[in-house]
């Protein structure tokens, strides 16, 4: 994910941070999707239990 389409993708959730907290929240976002992933295993997209947290595509 390109740091350009991270910071829309944020923007487009209504999200401010400032920048220095940019890293920081894409980091956490990387994190998050990562543990998700080990935990729910292989399954299409509309049935991941964490989907609604995730930040919708730009």
């Amino acid at each position: 994910m390109s740091d350009a389409k991270f910071e829309a993708r944020v923007k487009a959730t209504g999200l401010r941070p400032k920048p220095d907290d940019m890293p920081i929240l894409e980091a956490l976002v990387k994190d998050l999707d990562r543990a998700a992933a080990t935990l729910r295993g292989p399954r299409p997209y509309g049935q991941e239990p964490l989907s609604a947290f995730r930040l919708k595509p730009g």
